[in-house]
């Protein structure tokens, strides 16, 4: 998938100037932090109409959205199709980033300057929220939404490797975790991954022993993180 090899290059360049990179936040293929300005961008191999309109729902959530798309060949940089769409890209108040795979470099084609009546502070506030509780970085701009790891699955995967060898009781779990959230997991047990052995008494079930093994790495991760 070319958007997946699209994303460590712009993670690279960003991180050089010093910004905060996460992959897929809230459908979000790219936030980057820094200095309390985020920046929203989204990928594609093309310059498509799609792609801007994503582009401009991702208006609404900040004042500094970019579409990143594949360095296209010389004959379509100088086409009149992708004018037309550089110049809507710019009225729009969109950003435009060209990256090339095989020199592992970008260019920023397009600054963007975004009209203030499109923000929507709630979801802004939603996304701000979702990109500080996060504590790895291991998810990827462009991967599917069956892999992605939010927020809640951290503190799930957490509670499992804290249970892994033997059950424990709420307080102490809430304690190893440091979030009082962590109750609300055991109890909505959205995974299938606990069961109560007693009150006030968790353990792992069949589909939690499974989990430790396919999200192995992330949990590897998170005690990293967390240390």
């Amino acid at each position: 998938m070319k958007e997946k090899e699209m994303y460590p290059i712009i993670k690279n360049h960003l991180e050089s100037m010093g910004f905060e990179v996460k992959a897929e936040i809230n459908d979000i293929d790219i936030m980057a932090v820094k200095d309390n300005r985020s920046l929203l961008i989204e990928m594609k191999q093309s310059f498509s109409l799609s792609l801007i309109y994503q582009g401009i729902e991702r208006q609404k959530l900040s004042d500094n959205v970019y579409l990143a798309i594949l360095k296209p060949t010389d004959k379509v940089l100088n086409s009149r199709n992708f004018k037309e769409k550089k110049t809507i890209t710019k009225r729009l108040g969109l950003g435009l980033i060209m990256v090339d795979v095989k020199l592992k470099q970008l260019t920023f084609l397009i600054d963007p300057a975004l009209p203030k009546k499109l923000k929507d502070h709630k979801k802004r506030k939603a996304l701000n929220k979702e990109f500080l509780l996060r504590e790895t970085a291991l998810n990827e701009g462009g991967i599917t939404r069956t892999k992605i790891i939010t927020a809640y699955r951290e503190l799930a995967l957490k509670i499992l490797d804290f249970l892994k060898d033997e059950p424990q009781q709420l307080k102490d779990i809430v304690r190893h975790t440091d979030q009082v959230k962590a109750t609300r997991v055991l109890i909505d047990n959205h995974y299938g991954w606990f069961k109560r052995v007693s009150r006030g008494t968790y353990t792992i079930s069949a589909e939690g022993k499974q989990a430790l093994t396919t999200y192995e790495d992330f949990i590897k991760e998170l005690s990293t993180s967390s240390n």
